[in-house]
């Protein structure tokens, strides 16, 4: 049953991260959406619903850390662009509940942060051959449905791989080393 259980979660795994990665690139702006936060909101502007999601997928089982990996790079890919607005002030600077709105370099040391700590949950979560697979194209394939909404590319992109390239270094790598 144990070969049976690891087939199906190869089979949907490719859909988990799909609709994960969907999800996670929409999901910082919700706090637009309600009149509790500002706008980049620290709390949705952050690592934390990628580590809440993470947690409970782990938890849950049944394959849910793909969906849960696609989150964590949706997350980064939209905190990538985020990195380069057209200008530090306004509703591009973090907001902070019951203090407004923090200086730009605040800011953008908390996007940046929050764009590493992501990829690097993302990559945590890899498990095999087909998930580093399915890291990498999650990347490529929800960058480049954002950039015709955000527009300029260059910044995240070179953000994202330097990434990519760090995390792949540390720890893609070396799980690939223990699997052998």
């Amino acid at each position: 049953m144990q070969g049976m259980g690891r087939f199906l979660v190869t089979l949907v795994a490719p859909v988990f991260v799909v609709v994960g990665l969907h999800c996670g690139i929409v999901m910082p702006d919700i706090d637009q959406r309600t009149n509790l936060l500002l706008h980049r909101s620290i709390i949705t502007h952050s690592p934390l619903i990628p580590v809440i999601v993470v947690l409970l997928a782990l938890r849950i089982g049944l394959g849910l850390y793909t969906f849960a990996m696609g989150v964590s790079i949706g997350y980064a890919v939209h905190h990538a662009f985020d990195l380069f607005p057209k200008g530090w002030t306004g509703a591009a600077l973090i907001s902070v509940p019951f203090y407004g709105w923090t200086p730009w370099l605040f800011s953008w040391i908390w996007i940046a942060f929050t764009t590493f700590a992501c990829a690097y949950l993302a990559a945590r979560l890899v498990q095999g051959r087909l998930d580093r697979l399915w890291y990498l194209l999650g990347f490529i394939y929800i960058f480049i449905l954002t950039v015709p909404k955000e527009g300029a590319w260059l910044g995240p992109v070179v953000t994202l791989v330097i990434a990519v390239l760090v995390l792949g270094r540390t720890v893609l790598f070396r799980q690939a080393k223990a699997e052998t």
